[in-house]
Formats: structure tokens, C-alpha cells, sequence
């Protein structure tokens, strides 16, 4: 198996990371027919264990960073007794529950749709080996443990996190030969997201016999082990054995889908309000498409630089370096050099082209990295359609700095695995929004397009009830008005801007206003086809009261008063009212019969 191979970056030639998280986000939106729920004793975790620790597959996470930086619900809270009552009491159809459990009365937990809530699920660990162009052996092997969590949005809009720590504990980057720990530079991390983004990457095929190859798109060999469910997303009395990923592109996308399937299969079932025709449809289209798919899934990472970044510009020397005198860059300095010196280096990491391509132009710093979007001077946050960057300097004020016990701080990582938790959440939230909107677009298409199967009526209607679905929805991913604090509006609207939320909410309005004047042309339409035929009516009813004229004694008495004979002249109106009428009826008909046959002509040509 041909593994990862790049030109390196080490060496004074760039950035080496002491430490760094990647997060691979995963959004997507369970079926609206369905509601989340759990059963008890994923919810049930007084100690606030981790599933590992709980024996669990998945645990309710309780005193979560979304209760500090935002205003929650407190009414309706998913652990009150009411809403246990409830799923008691039979108020869900659990889907498929043969499969997840033998009883049939399982105790559930519903998760009002008004808030947001965090679990946590069994994670598992990974070895990823990256070889250089010279050697086919691994020179560097990235490995450790991979932490899940699970975030639900208002009730329908999932967000899957899967946490890469790399602090030398849960994950760590070391040399193969020595097995000692090694920093990593920008290219291992491109090889690394590369598994869930795909990057792009040429290289010769070595295995050609014939003219020379090249491959477009970057390989990897990812293994995984202490896997807690199956491939269709079952939980696991035991870990099974090692998956490997390997192959060029999203080989990331299988992990994915497990534990999409679990979601599916043990957190969500039907209502007793939604009737049995739209349960049938759901079952229908998931027995169609199989195992649930991931590729139309909205996938996004985030990587966190720490303090500890490094630029090595001679054997033993760090031009980053914090020196016990006061001597070297300041944090600002350091932020302020990176952007400045490292502008293709990041345009490498944000585009994932690995080694020094041309297209990693100076140029196109500002329309692939954008303007910095954190708050402070010694942060660095950078913002793109696929994934964010964020370097941080504040770890090395040490504890002395004034306000703030930055090393108590920095310990709050082993708990939320990334060093920025907040903006994680705002950047879940955001790209939940945008995912959203996108949603929205493609349902209203799919209405127009399903627009023959359908009266004008129910058409109208569907569409009428699918806009005030996805509108709520897309309104209460409004982060802004559920924070806080200041300072997080500020990262909200920015990181809104970068991600072109205002563009994708542009195009959703133009789509909502396309399918309507669709539909109101089809009202108009059918409308003049009912015209047409109240007026066949209407002129069978006038020749019908003109002929019912002919055999009457029509007169006209007032023509007396002037000497005009009433009856003579009454009947010569009444002949030319019925010649009329005949004549627009027999004009109508053959109207009506030359369109059927002008049509039937065409449909057997």
C-alpha cells in the first residue's frame, strides 16, 4: 500500500506544531417526521462519566460549555419527569425496535426541540504512518485517540465532532525508528484532514509499468482500532477488530457513516401525532437508499495551533522562542509574523495542497484566508468554506499575566479536547445554519420538481407547510440572539461572513420566490382551465334557455306605444341570439376537439 508521501517542511523551511487538535465536524439533519429521543440510560450519568467510563455507547453530558456562553431554555428540560412520563406512556413509535432492544416499553428521554445538548460517545484509537518522497517507510506516525461528541441543535440539526488532542497523551506525533515524540509540521496535518476532506495531491504511480502516472488526489492508510459498533451502527459488547481506511479521498466517510447509523437507529423514532402514510414514506425511502449516506453531509474542520508553535530557522534555534530575559517575539509579534512570512504555508494548510505548490500564491491570501476574525491581537483565527484555522499565543503569558491564571485555563483542554471550546461551538452553530439553509433550497427544488405527481392544491399546500418548517428552522440557528456575551456576536458575525451565510440565504429567498411564482402560475393555470369548461357549461345553458325561447310567445309590448309590431320582431332577435350562441358552442367544440387531436397526433408520432 502506497502511503502519504510529500516533500517535508521541517527543517527551517516552515512551521512545527508542539501541539495542536484537529476537529473533523460532521452536520447533518435527522427526517422531520422524526423526534429525538434516548433511552434512560444513556441520560442517567450522575458523575458525568464518559461513555468509556460509564460502559456506555453513548452519556448525556451535563454542565457543558453551551450553558456558560449561552442563554438556555429552563422550561421544558429534557430530564423532567413530565417528558419521562410521556415516553412511558407510549408517546413514541420506537422504528426498528426489534433490532435495538427486546422489549417493547423502553424507557426514553425526549430532548425538547428549543435548545442545544451535548453528548458524549465511545470514540476509538487510530495510527495514521506518512512517508516522504525518498523513503517508502514511515518517517513520522500519527496515533492516539479519537474522542466523539454528539451536539443537537433545536431539536433536528446534528452536529458529530470527532477530536484529535495531539498533547503527547491522548494523541501524539512520533518517529517510527525511535518511537520518540517528534513536532509535527503543516504537511502531517494536511495528511491527516486529508482522510475526511480529501486533498489534492499529485504524485507518480511507482507501481507503472508503463509511461509515468500521476495520482490526483492524496493516499492514506488510517487504522482503527477499539471500535465500539458495527457498520451499521449497532453497539458492541466488545471492541471489534482493526478497520482500516485506505484509498485516496474521504476514507474517513466509513467511520462517518456507523456512527450516523447510530444516531438514527437508537436516539430518534416516530411520534404518535405523525400518521402512518408519512411513517410508510420515511420507511419506504430508507429501504430504497440502505445504509444512510454521508456523502451529501456537510464536512468541516477546524484545527487549533497552540502556544507551543515553533519556526525553526537554525539547528537548535527557534525564532518563536520564549526567553527567560524577555528576549524573542512577543504573542502579537508571533501572530503578526505568521501572517505576514507564512502567507503561502497557510494558504497550503486552508486549501490542503501539501509541499510548495504554485498555487500557494501570496496573491491569494486574502481570497483563500480572508482577514483575521479573533477578538484579540495575539490570536490568529482564519475562517474558509471547508475549514478554520486558529493559533493561539495566550498560553505563553504564564500564570503571572495579570487577570487571568492562563495555566489553570489551559487545563480545561483535557476536558473539552480543543483549546478554543468556544468558538467551536459558535463555528458548529454557524455551519449548522448554513447546512440549513442548503437543505431548504434542495427540498423546495425537489417540491417543484415532484409538481406532476401532485394537485395544485396539495402542491400548494406542501409547499405552504415545508416553507414554515425549514424557516423555523433556519431562525433558530440565529446564534446571536441566544449568547451572552458581546464578544461572541462578534466572532458569530464574522465567522458568518467568512463562511457566506448571507450569500447561501440570498439564494434560498430567490428559490422560496422561484417555486412560488411556479406555483401561482400553476393556480393561474389551472384556473383558465376551469374557465374553459364553466364556460362550455354556461353556453349549453344559453342555447339550451334560447331554444326554450323559440317555443314561446315571445313578445315586446312597449314596441306597441310606437306602432311597431312586438311578436314579428321578437322573433327575428330571438333567431339571431340562437344562431349566435350555436355558432360560439360549435366554435368551442371544435377548439377543444382540434387540442386533443393535435395532442394525440403528437404523444404516437
Amino acid at each position: 500500500m502506497e502511503r502519504y508521501n510529500y516533500c517535508c517542511s521541517r527543517d527551517g523551511h516552515g512551521l512545527t506544531y508542539g501541539g495542536f487538535s484537529a476537529v473533523f465536524i460532521q452536520t447533518f439533519s435527522i427526517h422531520h417526521s422524526l423526534q429525538f429521543c434516548v433511552e434512560d440510560r444513556y441520560v442517567d450519568n450522575p458523575d458525568n462519566k464518559r461513555a468509556s467510563e460509564a460502559g456506555l455507547p453513548m452519556v448525556y453530558r451535563r454542565r457543558d460549555i453551551e450553558h456558560q456562553i449561552f442563554i438556555q431554555s429552563t422550561k421544558a428540560h429534557p430530564l423532567g419527569h413530565m417528558f419521562k412520563k410521556m415516553a412511558r406512556n407510549g408517546y413514541f413509535r420506537l422504528e426498528e425496535k426489534s433490532d435495538r432492544n427486546a422489549s417493547a416499553n423502553v424507557p426514553v428521554t425526549i430532548f425538547p426541540p428549543d435548545s442545544v445538548y451535548r453528548f458524549v460517545l465511545r470514540g476509538f484509537d487510530f495510527s495514521l504512518p506518512i512517508c516522504s518522497d525518498d523513503d517508502d517507510e514511515p518517517e513520522t506516525v500519527l496515533s492516539g485517540h479519537v474522542s466523539v461528541e454528539m451536539s443537537l441543535f433545536f431539536g433536528h440539526t446534528v452536529s458529530m465532532t470527532y477530536r484529535f488532542f495531539f498533547d503527547g497523551n491522548a494523541a501524539e506525533v512520533t518517529d517510527p525508528h525511535t518511537c520518540e515524540h517528534k513536532d509535527a509540521c503543516t504537511d502531517d496535518i494536511i495528511a491527516l484532514l486529508s482522510t475526511f476532506l480529501a486533498a489534492e495531491y499529485w504524485s507518480k504511480d511507482h507501481d507503472s509499468t508503463g509511461p509515468s502516472q500521476t495520482d490526483i488526489n492524496l493516499e492514506t492508510e488510517m487504522r482503527i482500532d477499539g471500535l465500539w459498533f458495527d457498520d451499521a451502527g449497532n453497539p458492541l459488547d466488545s471492541p471489534r477488530d482493526s478497520v482500516i481506511l485506505n484509498g485516496k479521498g474521504r476514507t474517513f466517510d466509513r467511520i462517518c457513516t456507523i456512527y450516523k447509523n447510530f444516531v438514527y437507529r437508537y436516539c430518534t423514532a416516530f411520534p404518535v401525532d405523525v400518521d402512518k402514510e408519512e411513517q410508510n414514506e420515511y420507511i419506504a425511502r430508507r429501504l430504497k437508499n440502505g445504509i444512510h449516506d454521508v456523502r451529501n453531509d456537510l464536512h468541516y474542520a477546524m484545527v487549533d495551533i497552540w502556544e507551543n508553535v515553533k519556526h525553526p530557522v537554525s539547528k537548535g534555534y527557534d525564532l518563536f522562542r520564549k526567553a527567560d530575559d524577555g528576549g524573542g517575539l512577543s504573542e502579537a509579534d508571533v501572530v503578526n509574523h505568521i501572517r505576514d512570512y507564512h502567507k503561502p504555508e497557510l494558504i497550503g494548510l486552508m486549501t490542503l495542497y501539501p509541499g510548495e505548490w504554485p498555487y500557494r500564491d501570496s496573491e491569494a491570501y486574502d481570497d483563500v484566508c480572508g482577514r483575521n476574525i479573533a477578538i484579540d491581537t495575539d490570536d490568529l483565527v482564519l475562517a474558509g468554506s471547508n475549514m478554520s484555522v486558529v493559533i493561539g499565543t495566550y498560553g505563553r503569558r504564564g500564570s503571572e499575566s495579570d487577570g487571568v491564571d492562563w495555566e489553570e485555563h489551559l487545563k480545561e483542554r483535557a476536558k473539552y479536547h480543543v483549546s478554543w471550546p468556544e468558538y467551536l461551538l459558535i463555528l458548529q452553530m454557524v455551519l449548522a445554519k448554513k447546512y440549513r439553509i442548503g437543505l431548504a433550497k434542495d427540498q423546495m427544488v425537489s417540491v417543484t420538481l415532484d409538481a406532476d405527481d401532485d394537485s395544485s392544491e396539495e402542491l400548494i399546500g406542501k409547499n405552504a407547510k415545508l416553507s414554515m418548517r425549514l424557516s423555523r428552522m433556519v431562525l433558530q440557528l440565529d446564534v446571536v440572539k441566544y449568547s451572552k456575551f458581546a464578544s461572541h456576536v462578534v466572532m458569530f458575525e464574522r465567522t458568518t461572513e467568512r463562511l457566506g451565510l448571507d450569500r447561501d440565504m440570498t439564494n434560498f429567498k430567490e428559490t422560496v420566490e422561484m417555486v412560488d411564482n411556479s406555483l401561482r402560475n400553476l393556480s393561474d393555470y389551472k384556473a383558465m382551465k376551469s374557465d374553459f369548461f364553466l364556460n362550455v357549461v354556461l353556453a349549453i345553458v344559453s342555447v339550451a334557455s334560447t331554444f326554450e325561447l323559440l317555443f314561446q310567445d315571445a313578445g315586446m309590448p312597449f314596441l306597441a306605444y310606437f306602432g311597431i309590431p312586438s311578436k314579428g320582431l321578437s322573433a327575428w332577435l330571438v333567431a339571431v341570439v340562437a344562431a349566435v350562441t350555436i355558432y360560439a358552442l360549435l366554435l368551442v367544440s371544435f377548439n377543444a376537439a382540434k387540442k386533443v387531436i393535435v395532442k394525440f397526433i403528437k404523444k404516437n408520432r
